[in-house]
Parts: structure tokens; sequence; C-alpha cells
């Protein structure tokens, strides 16, 4: 399994094999105080695999804080990696909704994306007060 592509943005979709995405690449957050609280990120990844790789697999998804202490509940579910008759690599497109992330600290967080205890993604967000 390869990450071909992962990314944080506020809306996605699959339609029939084609992704659509609304603000692509969220990579900070701002606020006046903290605790901060961030409405929802829409985590995107699309992972490459083959027919030797297919399967049932557990997915985790953790947001770790500059402590690497966990900031939201870790999210895990089940994720099926299926094939078709005469494909040999095939493409998943994981979207996940996290909604209302409230963040205690400033810094650098991430959110983890772990497939069968492989990372496949870890997309920083970058945690700060406004000047001013």
């Amino acid at each position: 399994m390869n990450t071909e592509l992962a990314f944080l943005c506020d809306s996605a979709t699959d339609d029939r094999g084609k992704l659509h995405a609304l603000g692509i690449g969220i990579d900070t957050v701002q606020g006046d105080s903290l605790p901060l609280t961030h409405p929802r990120f829409i985590i995107v990844c699309v992972v490459g695999y083959s027919a030797a790789e297919a399967g049932d697999k557990r997915m985790a998804i953790r947001l770790l804080d500059p402590d690497a202490q966990d900031t939201i509940t870790p999210i895990e579910q089940g994720i099926t990696f299926s094939t078709r008759q005469g494909v040999v690599d095939s493409k998943a497109r994981i979207i996940v909704e996290v909604n209302s992330v409230t963040f205690s600290s400033p810094g650098p967080h991430a959110f983890h994306l772990v497939i069968d205890g492989n990372e496949m993604a870890r997309l920083p967000v970058n945690v700060s007060l406004r000047s001013g």
C-alpha cells in the first residue's frame, strides 16, 4: 500500500471515482484565545494497493498535540480494500469528517491516519493565537 494523495480540506466527495474537494490544504488554525474550537476538518487520503493487499483492515485516525497526546478520541473503524476481476492495482479514496475539534494548546498538532498499524498519512495543523 502506498499513499498517493493526502490533505485536509473543508469539504470532499467521491463521485464515481472522481474526487471533488473545497478548501484544500488546511495547515493552520488561529483564534483569539484557548481553548480554540475548529468546526470541521475533512481528511482525504488516496491509497493505492494491489490485489495481494486487498481485504479487511483496521483504520485509525488520531490527532496528536505537541506532547504527542490525543487531542480527540481516536476514530477507529474497519475498512475494506476490494478487488475486481482482472484488476491488479486499485485505489481507495478515504474521506473522514472530524467535527468540533477543540485545541487546548498552541503549536504543532497532526492528524495521523493509520491502516493496520502502518501510518499512511500525517497531516500537520499548526495552532496559533492571533496577534494584536
